[in-house]
């Protein structure tokens, strides 16, 4: 029997008011039993993708994560049901509810009958992303615009405002139009689970050869050894860059990436952030570097900021993306590099803040880590064997650098 001819499982509490409508209006039907949302709906949402990463990030201001580190299914299920509801009603509001129904039915069904739920949570990070811009008035909402007529692939959203801001020709803060174009990414990853094995991965590009030496090391020392994700950033950088056009001065392109489902957990993020910027052989601080790797030379030209993030289980639970902002005592969950070396100088020096009263960030320095590595140390004599191991590996490593 399809949903729709089927009543809604959370009844007429207004807090599920647009998704209850959705069910009904058979939005819902091609669904796979086994999607996220409809677990959730149906309050049997046990286990998904990323879960114990989401935990780990967690600050648990609202104690949806139990004694024994187990996720309060009830709760969780309870308040994601009522932020999404309202989201995607808020979403309806400013683009119109064709396309929010269209993007219901496609992008956040995830495969449909073939549910991946890798999809899923790319679609939930566009209502995040999306919904935070939203925190901000605008004057016009576009959703999946066309910014050039030589491609047919869009960006997720531009908005278009009003916004007091200095830019690099306007120095003095005044007001101007200021038009914003956002892209948003969120990798598949393998799921594995490596709870009791010793991991590493690289965050500096290797060289073919570098990789068999790495690699060889780490099998001397019982360590599992992950390649580093360079392609799918490589890729992630050459779709924005295929969506967005040149952007004027009072224009900005944006790349969200959300790198939370990974193997290292509260800082994941961080593996993204080195292979981008790291000052050995960045993909967005070395050109040959990114050469290298077939980087369109138009992702210098095209893309303005690439933000890249992690998420806690709160910030899924809310689809609030102010949660990367949460330390819980290890910093904030995000970094921003600005591809232009003189937008990116004015904003650090404040002679631009056209990047901050958009984004809520200011720039970020480069980060040079070498290595990503888990020894699972539990004893102070495996914390020192850890600590020399990573020395080793890191000199390797740099050795081994393209």
């Amino acid at each position: 029997m399809l949903r729709k001819n089927q009543s809604f499982p959370l009844g007429d509490n207004p807090c599920y008011t647009f998704l209850k409508s959705a069910w009904e209006r058979g939005l819902f039907d091609e669904y796979s039993d086994n999607h996220f949302l409809i677990r959730a709906i149906e309050n049997r949402l046990d286990d998904f993708v990323g879960k114990d990463q989401l935990i780990a990030n967690n600050y648990d201001s609202f104690g949806i994560v139990n004694e024994d580190g187990s996720m309060n299914s009830e709760s969780f299920c309870l308040n994601f049901c009522i932020n999404l509801s309202r989201k995607l009603q808020y979403l309806a509001n400013k683009f119109g509810t064709p396309k929010i129904d269209n993007f219901i039915a496609n992008q956040l069904a995830a495969g449909k009958i073939n549910y991946q739920e890798d999809s899923f949570f790319e679609a939930l990070s566009e209502i995040a992303v999306l919904s935070f811009y939203g925190l901000m008035p605008w004057d016009k909402y576009i959703y999946e615009p066309t910014l050039h007529l030589d491609s047919k692939k869009n960006p997720e959203a531009t908005l278009i405002g009003q916004r007091i801001c200095k830019t690099i020709k306007n120095p003095n803060e005044k007001e101007m139009t200021v038009q914003v174009n956002i892209e948003v990414k969120c990798p598949s990853f393998p799921h594995e689970s490596h709870y009791n094995e010793k991991i590493a991965i690289p965050t500096i590009l290797l060289s073919e050869d570098g990789r068999k030496r790495v690699k060889h090391f780490c099998e001397q020392n019982s360590i599992k050894y992950l390649d580093p994700r360079v392609l799918k950033l490589k890729d992630f950088l050459n779709s924005a860059a295929s969506k967005f056009s040149y952007p004027t001065e009072n224009e900005v392109n944006l790349l969200y990436i959300n790198w939370s489902y990974r193997d290292f957990q509260s800082n994941s993020f961080l593996e993204a952030w080195s292979l981008l910027t790291n000052e050995i052989n960045g993909i967005l601080t070395n050109q040959n570097a990114a050469n290298s790797i077939d980087v369109d030379p138009e992702v210098f030209k095209k893309i303005t900021a690439v933000v890249v993030y992690t998420e806690s289980l709160e910030g899924v639970m809310f689809n609030d993306f102010r949660y990367v902002w949460q330390t819980n005592g290890q910093g904030q969950k995000f970094r921003i590099w600005i591809l232009d070396k003189d937008l990116r100088e004015a904003e650090k020096n404040d002679k631009s803040n056209i990047i901050l009263k958009i984004t809520g960030m200011n720039p970020h320095p480069p980060l040079t880590q070498c290595l990503m590595l888990d020894y699972k140390s539990k004893t102070e004599a495996e914390r020192v064997d850890a600590c020399k191991l990573s020395l080793d590996l890191c000199d390797l490593i740099k050795k081994c650098a393209i």
